[in-house]
């Protein structure tokens, strides 16, 4: 199994644990030393967690640059200007030789799931089948496959931190903690979101509000984050308009509520049930992802921002150059491409597939809007449904508002609109799940 992070993706059986104090307290016998080995083996995971973010973008950089050539590096990811004949053939070839090297894998070595981990600290990550698992995950994505990036350098960096751990002697509690850490970390190296790494922690791995994880957490994916400025960059991965808001981003703002919260359930119903039906050890394994990769080089002949983890459709819908109709497509074809992926057997993250698909639905509402009259600038809708879409499928609105805002920059007064939509996303999507769980037992209890 892939040593896979991102949250389940809906609310029946959520883990409701909560991160525990660990360590002496100060004052306490031996609290000194123990304080002093922890603060190194966070500086250290954190370097470590940048650098393992740094190898990760340049791997998935060169992948793509081999796979579908400099025209797939303009101002967008766009497969648009790469011939179809290979957009085809990378991620069919690359399906095809990650299918037999995870097939190879999966039969010899079990990869522990980073959240096994955090669920069951006595479970440990082993680093060489956990990078040789991210490294593909980085090639399968960078040739084309519908699926996040960011699942590489967060278990990479989490594989780190459990040799730090050993190195250092922590305890299982320790290790935990540390981990989590870790896999913030590479998440805000890879895409420089100090503070979301930090967030993603206490959030949505730890559900933990302690001041020693939270500081724990802050100083590893800052110091993980400065590391990787030398390759990654210190800039915002997209760049975003600085358009007034206005009543009308208010108004779509509402409107975004209700639209995130269906399809950000949606989203996660298709990709929770493709990852259950997984091939997953399967002798077709390579068949199958050769078959993902042939579908994707198809539909990216009508649909060229369907490639990749989503940062072509987020390109152009804070562009405001996509379309209406393609829009409008991408709110299905994404995920269901993604969900293909899944079940083909590729281990992957989902935020930014499940970001783009939001910006698509964003697109798509402020272009028909304007067609009837209700301008509203469309990089706005575009990051509010983004981030509500995700808030919903992480069931994390504080984490995905804090990636949306990281990622782009927006103006203070969009940023509050953003987090207002999160909450008001993540808040609808939960009282939807409670109800059907309640008709479920209701349904149990008459027969």
């Amino acid at each position: 199994m892939s040593a896979e992070i991102d949250a389940a993706t809906s609310d029946e059986g959520r883990d409701g644990s909560r991160g525990r104090v660990f360590g002496p307290f100060a004052g306490e016998p031996g609290a000194g030393p123990w304080v002093l080995r922890l603060a190194a083996a966070t500086a250290l995971t954190g370097l470590g967690a940048g650098v393992t973010g740094a190898l990760f973008w340049a791997l998935l950089h060169g992948v793509q640059h081999v796979a579908l050539g400099p025209t797939a590096h303009g101002l967008t990811d766009s497969v648009a200007g790469v011939p179809l004949v290979r957009r085809l053939l990378a991620p069919l070839v690359a399906g095809l030789v990650t299918g037999v090297v995870w097939w190879l894998l999966r039969r010899r070595d079990h990869v522990v799931p980073v959240t096994t981990v955090l669920h069951e600290p006595h479970r440990r990550l082993v680093f060489a089948p956990t990078w040789l698992d991210a490294i593909l995950q980085t090639v399968v994505v960078g040739a084309g496959a519908s699926i996040g990036r960011e699942g590489a350098p967060r278990q990479g960096a989490a594989a780190v931190a459990t040799k730090v751990s050993d190195w250092f002697a922590l305890d299982d509690r320790e290790r935990r903690v540390l981990v989590a850490a870790a896999a913030g970390a590479g998440l805000a190296a890879v895409y420089n979101v100090p503070v979301t790494g930090a967030v993603y922690v206490l959030e949505v791995l730890l559900l933990s509000k302690h001041w020693r994880i939270a500081l724990i957490a802050a100083a590893t994916s800052v110091i993980a984050t400065v590391t990787a400025w030398p390759v990654v960059g210190r800039h915002p991965v997209y760049p975003f308009p600085t358009t007034a808001v206005t009543t009308a981003t208010w108004v779509a703002a509402l409107v975004a509520v209700p639209l995130t919260a269906a399809v950000g359930l949606l989203f996660a119903r298709s990709t929770s049930v493709s990852r259950h039906l997984t091939v997953h050890r399967s002798a077709l394994l390579p068949l199958t992802l050769a078959a993902a990769g042939a579908v994707t080089g198809l539909v990216s002949w009508w649909l060229p921002e369907v490639p990749g983890n989503g940062k072509a459709i987020l390109d152009t819908a804070f562009a405001a150059t996509l379309g209406l109709a393609a829009a409008a497509a991408l709110i299905l074809v994404k995920p269901a491409v993604t969900a293909g992926w899944l079940w083909a057997g590729a281990a992957g993250g989902l935020l930014t597939p499940a970001l783009a698909t939001g910006g698509a639905l964003g697109t798509a509402v402020a272009l028909a809007a304007a067609a009837t009259g209700h301008p509203v600038p469309v990089p706005q809708v575009a990051l509010i449904m983004a981030v509500g879409v995700l808030a919903v499928t992480q069931r994390a609105p504080f984490f995905a508002a804090a990636f949306g805002i990281e990622l782009t920059h927006p103006p203070a007064l969009l940023a509050a609109v953003v987090l207002a939509t999160a909450l008001g996303a993540r808040t609808l999507a939960q009282l939807v799940c409670r109800a059907r769980n309640r008709g479920h037992e209701a349904d149990l209890l008459a027969h």
